[in-house]
């Protein structure tokens, strides 16, 4: 874990409850308040472990900024196959305003962290602490550690790769878990297109739910691998399902003049990017989203359907536009909120794009 370095001497000591054991343990705390997140946070993490475990869920959300002092998302990665028997916690910390004293949110962010792993008994070495701050000009977020952390982990049985350190996110958006898992139902027999595909995940759920074929499309080579692995780790590694690195809305320019159409599409587009692999072209899914499905309902096949998912927090679709280009759009967001995710409606929205 990147080490963290404050200003602020420990105020108190207080004691959480492992768990685990039921042992108490001793955590030294920078800020007053945490003993109200101590006793948050036991609450909940022992809500979603018995939820977790109940409905074989390996990765989940436990807390999400519920106290307005302690503004930290934290993420439960839980490993299987080669990680069986490893556990690994994401403590995410949402940059606080400037009005916000910087010490005093840096502590408030440490005690957090040194709170987690006592009360979850997650060793601080398997504890990864994350900063999201927007940088200028849009809505993308860097963060400071960059030491990889490959674990493997499970969702409805899918193994897949994720790196708790070298990106702001791990490799699977877990907000998501409920979309990807429709997606898989919905596949068999199905031609499938993943768009903005990122690390495959929904590919995974397309191919082990029965498609006929998957097409896998990302701007990102390093995505496209990890697309790959996978694949491979859940035995979807036959001819018929292809990677395409490409810049997502050229591709669907030239695939529309082509004579290959899908039965259903998924796509995932970023908010923002102004990706250096994209040139001068910047990228907004407000701005430029009715461009984006005019192309998705071109590439549908008769009766075909895709899914549309976005986690701009005010997202505002054009409906009068996009139904001038002969799109209609289905809201299906409330049904594809996790339970772990429930607290924050706003996470994604979600919709099915037919032809209209």
């Amino acid at each position: 874990m990147t080490p963290l370095h404050f200003a602020q001497e420990y105020v108190a000591t207080i004691k959480v409850a492992n768990l685990e054991t039921g042992a108490e343990i001793s955590v030294p705390v920078r800020d007053k308040g945490s003993d109200q997140f101590a006793a948050r946070f036991k609450k909940v993490a022992k809500d979603r472990r018995k939820w977790a475990r109940k409905n074989d869920v390996s990765c989940y959300r436990i807390y999400d900024a519920d106290l307005p002092d302690f503004a930290v998302a934290i993420d439960r990665y839980d490993g299987v196959w080669k990680s069986e028997g490893q556990s690994c916690l994401i403590v995410a910390e949402y940059q606080a305003p400037k009005t916000i004293d910087q010490a005093k949110a840096e502590a408030r962010f440490e005690d957090a962290v040194a709170i987690a792993s006592a009360v979850t008994g997650i060793p601080s070495g398997r504890v990864f602490a994350k900063t999201r701050r927007r940088e200028k000009g849009g809505g993308q977020y860097v963060d400071q550690q960059k030491e990889g952390y490959l674990m493997f982990t499970q969702e409805t049985g899918n193994i897949f790769e994720v790196d708790m350190g070298s990106y702001l996110d791990t490799g699977i958006f877990l907000d998501h878990r409920v979309t990807r898992e429709m997606v898989g139902e919905m596949a068999d027999g199905k031609r499938f297109l993943n768009l903005f595909s990122y690390t495959g995940t929904c590919t995974v759920h397309a191919a082990v739910g029965g498609a006929a074929s998957t097409l896998t499309v990302d701007l990102s080579q390093t995505y496209l691998n990890w697309a790959r692995r996978n694949m491979a780790l859940n035995g979807c590694d036959g001819s018929e399902h292809r990677f395409e690195r490409a810049n997502v809305l050229q591709w669907m320019v030239r695939a529309v003049k082509g004579d290959e159409r899908f039965d259903l599409i998924f796509v995932d587009p970023p908010t923002f990017s102004n990706s250096k692999a994209m040139g001068k072209n910047t990228w907004s899914v407000q701005r430029d989203h009715v461009k984006l499905l005019s192309h998705v309902v071109r590439l549908l096949a008769p009766g075909g359907v895709a899914v549309f998912s976005c986690n701009l927090r005010n997202f505002k679709p054009d409906v009068e536009a996009l139904e001038a280009q002969g799109v209609k759009l289905t809201d299906i967001t409330k049904k594809t909120i996790p339970y772990d995710f429930e607290r924050n409606p706003k996470i994604h929205c979600c919709y099915l794009v037919e032809r209209a």
